[in-house]
Order: structure tokens, then sequence, then C-alpha cells
């Protein structure tokens, strides 16, 4: 596991995406809070693609930027090399992978299940970009100072 105390700072660029990533994350989960009460399936799919956006941030800020974009849980792990704390949203990442294996196509769902989909997405999502924003307030120095 790289030291973040000698790791190399990131460069302007990657601070420049890591920063749209975040804002994108805050957003998309911010959508998904706003669509679950009509829409909880449309809000479970804002709510994985928050947690994506969220660990890409931690990612490029570290220097990764060849993603496992369709997987939460692997992104947690990457985030897990530079951050040990990331190893406990191995649940909740597992939750979020299962929106992947819903369908807006599924004859007639259960609207009781989408329902509960939406409600443990919205839950597991807001785990992994509240992680993600204590991580990011640990190491502001590091990634933001002049």
């Amino acid at each position: 596991m790289p030291d973040a105390s000698t790791s190399q700072a990131p460069s302007a660029q990657s601070i420049r995406r890591a920063k749209l990533f975040w804002e994108q994350a805050t957003q998309d989960l911010k959508g998904a809070r706003e669509k679950l009460p009509s829409a909880p399936l449309e809000s479970a799919y804002g709510c994985f693609q928050a947690a994506l956006n969220a660990l890409t941030t931690v990612c490029y800020l570290n220097g990764r930027y060849q993603l496992p974009n369709f997987s939460t849980a692997r992104m947690a792990a990457l985030c897990a090399e530079f951050e040990p704390a990331f190893e406990s949203l191995r649940a909740p990442c597992d939750e979020l992978e299962s929106v992947q294996h819903r369908s807006p196509f599924d004859k007639a769902p259960d609207p009781q299940a989408l329902a509960e989909l939406g409600r443990t997405s919205l839950a597991a999502s807001t785990q992994v970009v509240d992680r993600v924003r204590d991580y990011l307030k640990e190491h502001r120095k590091r990634f933001f100072a002049p």
C-alpha cells in the first residue's frame, strides 16, 4: 500500500478531473434522492453512478486512471490500496452491484421490491459518498494545498 505521506502529489489536471467526478457524484446522489419516491429503479441507477463517481475521485487523486467503472466493489478495492478504511464499503458496494441486474424492462416489477431496492441503494450510496467525503477532508492539505 502506498504511503500517503510520501506518495507524489497529483497533477493539476488530475485534481481538476477529480473535482469534476466529485461534483458529479454529489449531483447524482441528490438526483437519486429526489427520484426515489416516484422512480425507485431510476433512483437506484443514480445511486450506483454516484458511488462510482465518488470512488473515481479517490482513484484520480492517487494516480489511478484505468478503472473498472462497471463495479463499485472493484473501485472500492482500488481505493482500499490508498486508504484501508475503504474496506468497510464491501457490503454497501455489494448492495449497489445488485442494481446492475435490474432492468427497467422487467415484466411487471413488484413496486414494493423496487421501493426497497431504491431505499437500500440510497443508503449504500450515501455510505460510499460519505466515506469519500471523509477521505477528502482527511487529505485536504495533501491534495488541495497551494
